[in-house]
């Protein structure tokens, strides 16, 4: 199973970026890293890890989500 199809999974189990954010650290990638990233920036950086953010904007997200809980958490 592929990142992507475990990230469409915890959306369709919890709803919510938690577990997105959860998965994303799983990838090896610094989440308060992405805090001080533009969106673009941070787009990039997920996609070099394989992730397909794609799949967010199916399910109502956006990389501006993402990076906004990543704020929230580390503020």
């Amino acid at each position: 199973m592929g990142l992507g199809d475990m990230l469409g999974g915890a959306m369709n189990a919890l709803g919510g970026t938690d577990e997105i954010m959860s998965k994303i650290s799983e990838s090896g990638i610094d989440l308060a890293s992405l805090a001080d990233l533009d969106p673009e920036a941070v787009t990039a950086m997920l996609e070099e890890k394989g992730i397909d953010l794609s799949m967010l904007e199916g399910l109502g997200l956006s990389v501006e989500d993402v990076i906004a809980k990543v704020k929230e958490q580390f503020a």
